[in-house]
């Protein structure tokens, strides 16, 4: 596939994050495990169409959709005392780790957590508007896929 055209439905993915993400955090008539539980296989579908799906890695896409949605559905605040976007982001990045499994450099994995760890806390720091920073949180998951393969 043409790279524009990938480039195009990777923008794509991210907006449809975005507003999943945005979803999940609205409230009625929206639920919280619009975020959690959707984001991680649209993920995926980015991902399959960065690298190629490959059914042998069928266990280590489950276990990424069950670490992501559980990494997704809070900002630990009961670890911190309050929303933790920094940490929210990294650990959200963290949920690809077993991609090390299926020959992605575990190096660029950490890379990854981190810049959305920078871009999480740094944007919500930056800005107050719920529907903004969720947005841009949902969109930046999907967004920051790349990095993963450079």
């Amino acid at each position: 596939m043409e790279i524009t055209i990938k480039a195009g439905i990777i923008i794509l993915l991210s907006i449809i994050s975005g507003y999943l993400y945005r979803a999940g955090g609205i409230g009625k008539p929206f639920k919280s495990w619009m975020r959690d539980w959707i984001i991680p296989p649209v993920t995926l579908i980015a991902l399959w169409l960065l690298v190629g799906f490959k059914s042998s890695y069928w266990w280590i896409y489950l276990i990424i959709w069950g670490l992501m949605g559980g990494a997704l559905s809070t900002y630990f605040d009961e670890l911190f005392g309050y929303d933790n976007y920094w940490f929210a982001g990294f650990i959200c990045g963290l949920a690809a780790f077993p991609l090390f499994l299926a020959g992605i450099h575990w190096h660029l994995i950490l890379v990854r957590a981190i810049v959305l760890a920078v871009l999480w806390g740094g944007w919500c720091k930056i800005f107050s508007k719920d529907w903004v920073e969720e947005f841009f949180r949902g969109f930046s998951i999907i967004a920051t896929l790349p990095i993963l393969f450079i």
